[in-house]
């Protein structure tokens, strides 16, 4: 396998892709006189499908079907054998498996077990997404009761019940305190406001004449 047929990462695919189509119109401009763009198109559309064709294992003269069926079969063939499939196993045997592989996961990490359990002419069954979900919540529930103290099996009514009794009387200690402090509080002394009286007053101006010697 030479050099030009070695699949690049996926995230360099892009790069060696617009090399390609650079050096091509490079190649196509150097003869402006019979260059046509009906022909750059061409060229482009050769020089793409022929580099993807190595990379997927294609023919080197395939076309885009070709290419899409052999770049698909490869896909399903890699992804099936991850998940424990057949080699000729079609997309939906493998998104099944992978549903499974994944549930069969999840379960084993929050230790789910059937709702059924087995009997001894039964297969072991595995747990279903049901029986996932209601295993992760019985854990919350009973990690949150033990939390506020209404214990590990307390349902969610016991349980808001208690976060509302611990709120309640957090606010009546609050509260308490609040008027505690109201009450030690020295009251405040009146200050009196003097007002003066008629006789303290400056005489007023009554008459434009002015007053004579007081006898």
């Amino acid at each position: 396998m030479s050099e030009n047929t070695i699949p690049p990462k996926p995230e360099e695919m892009g790069e060696h892709l617009d090399q390609e189509i650079k050096d091509t119109v490079h190649d196509w401009a150097q003869n402006p006189e019979a260059s046509r763009f009906e022909d750059l198109d061409e060229r482009i559309d050769e020089k793409l499908r022929r580099r993807i064709a190595s990379w997927v294992g294609a023919p080197e003269d395939a076309d885009w079907k070709t290419i899409g069926a052999k770049m698909d079969a490869s896909t399903r063939e890699a992804i099936g054998r991850w998940v424990g499939a057949e080699p000729d196993a079609d997309w939906g045997t493998i998104s099944s498996r992978m549903e499974g592989r994944i549930r069969h996961g999840i379960a084993r990490l929050v230790r789910a077990a059937p709702a059924t359990p087995a009997t001894e002419t039964e297969a072991a069954a595995e747990a279903s997404w049901s029986d996932i979900g209601a295993k992760i919540e019985r854990d919350v529930r009973g990690w949150i009761g033990e939390i506020v103290g209404a214990g590990e099996q307390a349902d969610w009514k016991t349980i808001g019940d208690q976060v509302l009794d611990q709120v309640r009387v957090a606010f009546n200690k609050v509260a308490q305190s609040a008027r505690k402090r109201e009450e030690s509080a020295p009251a405040s002394q009146v200050t009196r406001i003097p007002i003066e009286g008629e006789e303290d007053r400056p005489p007023a101006v009554t008459d434009e004449k002015p007053a004579g010697p007081q006898e």
